[in-house]
């Protein structure tokens, strides 16, 4: 073997190497978590214990600007509700049998509200959501390191099955906020001089014509009650 050939392997070998080692997949650490006796966690759903958290941040003052808040303790999706799932509650419901797994959308804030109490929870509010996503340290991303997101530079939104991304889950272990549909939730989002009333959505993506990226775990969106759109979508708390 030549020379150049020896040094010409070497170079694959190297870059072999480091492409391995950048593929490594990332995975979120997650809040250990004792369940207290006597209590049956329900299935697909996460327990959050009390306690306080850091929400909001101090830089945007649309949010709680980054002070302590007391939580109780509930059980949270660990998913968005599938389409799936909505047909079991609503048989008329309609979807592609290949998105199964996609986050239902199309639903008004009262038709979310519906589904949960008609499976015994509720629509969570803005602490629940923000401290299932963000956990007690006071992180951005709900995956804690930042990321571009990999369709950024592409207009459009683009659904993904709840289940799909195990490294983009928070650090309790809940999947999508942050980067599939926004989700409702029960608080009302004010608007100086505006009479109509908002219901505020988190965790979906920020887009513009001509980028997508993640939304923060403290950002708030607002939405009217009544919309039914195709990038809005829920999930569902339950009291312990």
């Amino acid at each position: 073997m030549t020379g150049y050939a020896k040094v010409f392997l070497m170079i694959r070998f190297f870059l072999l190497l480091i492409f391995l080692l950048s593929c490594d997949s990332y995975s979120v650490k997650q809040i250990p978590v004792e369940v207290p006796a006597g209590i049956v966690v329900p299935e697909e759903m996460v327990y959050i214990p009390a306690g306080e958290f850091i929400m909001g941040d101090a830089e945007e003052p649309e949010t709680r600007g980054g002070a302590l808040v007391q939580s109780g303790a509930y059980f949270i999706d660990r998913y968005e509700v599938n389409h799936e799932g909505y047909k079991k509650f609503l048989p008329q419901h309609s979807f592609n049998p290949k998105k199964a797994r996609w986050p239902v959308a199309l639903v008004t804030y009262a038709e979310a509200e519906a589904f949960c109490q008609a499976e015994g929870k509720r629509l969570p509010n803005e602490i629940e959501w923000e401290k299932a996503a963000r956990g007690t340290d006071g992180r951005k991303w709900p995956w804690k390191i930042f990321i571009d997101h990999p369709n950024n530079g592409f207009s459009g939104f683009m659904p993904e099955p709840v289940d799909k991304r195990t490294d983009w889950i928070s650090p309790y272990g809940i999947y999508g906020m942050g980067h599939n549909v926004w989700e409702w939730v029960t608080d009302d989002y004010m608007l100086v001089g505006q009479v109509e009333k908002f219901k505020v959505v988190r965790g979906g993506l920020l887009q513009t014509h001509l980028t997508i990226k993640f939304s923060p775990t403290w950002f708030r969106n607002w939405m009217g009650p009544e919309e039914k759109l195709n990038f809005i979508g829920f999930r569902c708390v339950k009291d312990v």
